[in-house]
């Protein structure tokens, strides 16, 4: 009886050694490549909104120093002509984020790999020059990114955004 007792007890030590996969550290590395945007929602307070509408279309592409964002809303109108009217241009930039920054990585936390991008160009110059912080984690095919709170373009609002991606390389 204790030989049993003493195995099982030697078994769930080792069990409880190994990290299951879920709880892996995300390591730079996994983030590098083109990731095609599934979800994006903003949280500000008690309030869940989708910034660029509930179906969203767009890349985060992540090289060894810089990382890209473009996020529009997946059912926007198409202009009438290729120049814009007044309307149309106030209409695009409602429905689009985009900026690039080098970036830095730090810490592993329960939320993934801390990221943190200073932008150097933007299309709102609201978030010019700031830094955005995320944490990102990769679970096989998938990054699941989230900050604590950064200024959403499209609402001027400080959110916690979320956004899921899926690997596009």
């Amino acid at each position: 009886m204790n030989k049993v007792l003493l195995a099982t007890a030697a078994f769930v030590l080792v069990a409880a050694a190994v990290p299951s996969y879920a709880q892996q550290a995300t390591t730079k590395d996994q983030l590098l490549g083109s990731w095609k945007v599934l979800s994006l929602k903003a949280t500000t307070g008690d309030r869940v909104s989708y910034p660029l509408g509930e179906q969203v279309a767009g890349y985060v592409t992540i090289t060894p120093t810089r990382c890209w964002l473009l996020f529009v809303d997946a059912t926007r109108k198409a202009p009438a002509a290729p120049a814009l009217t007044d309307a149309e241009a106030v209409a695009m930039m409602r429905t689009q984020v985009a900026w690039t920054g080098k970036y830095t990585t730090a810490e592993h936390t329960p939320e993934g790999i801390k990221l943190t991008a200073r932008v150097d160009a933007a299309s709102s110059q609201a978030i010019f020059d700031t830094d955005r912080v995320y944490f990102m984690r990769v679970d096989g095919n998938k990054m699941m990114v989230k900050s604590p709170g950064v200024i959403v373009p499209m609402t001027g609002a400080t959110s916690i955004v979320e956004f899921e991606l899926v690997k596009d390389d």
